[in-house]
């Protein structure tokens, strides 16, 4: 059996049936990226396994833009993303993501996963530091699922990390970068 790496979705070839539909398309003319049928499908199917009709889609060209992008607009310009000193963010994008004026802050993992009393103490450490209010301030939580090691959240471990970030108003970013693994 192949080993699988987790590192990134780009050490890994495409299943053959998704060559066998790119080239069933290659000849298809499109107005390009985004506003092809096959991306304005794609978005029905996401609008209607959100089940939301009125929700906005769009398709971005790689992960690094996506994450840099989401987080960007999550964040506000004096805060962060908490991160496993192990993801993807922390290592191999805290360029793209340092670039847009937000740092990456990270925490301990275990086998790429940080745990919902990490995220709580470094809430925590944060409000109890008399300098708080020099410091960058969390203002989100990201993940990878799979983790750049190959481990997966259990939805226990996912609901106690939902519930952390409620309690302390932070977004919860799941990268799916790995997702096909999931």
């Amino acid at each position: 059996m192949k080993k699988l790496l987790f590192a990134s979705d780009y050490q890994e070839g495409a299943h053959p049936k998704i060559i066998q539909r790119l080239a069933e398309t290659n000849l298809m003319q499109s107005f390009g990226y985004g506003m092809d049928e096959i991306c304005e499908s794609a978005r029905e199917r996401i609008r209607a396994a959100c089940g939301c009709r009125e929700a906005e889609v769009h398709f971005l060209v790689g992960g690094t833009q996506t994450n840099a992008t989401v987080i960007d607009a999550l964040l506000q310009s004096y805060e962060g993303v908490i991160a496993p000193d192990s993801g993807h963010v922390s290592l191999h994008e805290a360029g793209a993501i340092e670039a847009g004026g937000h740092k990456v802050l990270t925490i301990p993992h275990e086998f790429g996963k940080i745990g919902a009393k990490a995220v709580e103490e470094y809430c925590k450490e944060y409000e109890q530091d008399l300098n708080h209010e020099h410091m960058v301030k969390p203002g989100m939580v990201y993940i990878s699922q799979p983790t750049e090691y190959g481990t997966i959240y259990s939805l226990k471990e996912l609901e106690a990390l939902s519930r952390v970030c409620r309690e302390n108003n932070l977004p919860l970013y799941v990268d799916g970068a790995r997702l096909a693994y999931a």
